[in-house]
């Protein structure tokens, strides 16, 4: 009874981890240079995840409920505030 899978599965896996790696890797280099974490972080890790619903959206042909926009929204929103935060 072996693990069963299929070639598109290894690879959106494996362009998964490279997504979540350079989110790490951008937000150290952020960070490194000066930018508070507590702008760089939500930034990003929001971000990230803005982008992955427009993919989502547009490359896999997925829809979203009203919730999902409302998320998205809210999503961009706060995206918006963290940014121009001159703390």
């Amino acid at each position: 009874a072996g693990l069963a899978y299929d070639h598109a599965g290894l690879f959106w896996s494996v362009m998964a981890g490279i997504a979540v790696g350079t989110a790490e890797l951008l937000s150290f280099t952020v960070s490194g240079m000066g930018v508070q974490a507590t702008q760089s972080i939500p930034i990003i890790i929001g971000g990230s995840v803005l982008f992955g619903a427009v993919l989502g959206l547009l490359l896999l042909g997925e829809t979203m409920m009203v919730p999902g926009w409302v998320g998205i929204a809210l999503l961009t929103t706060g995206i918006g505030i963290v940014a121009t935060d001159p703390g």
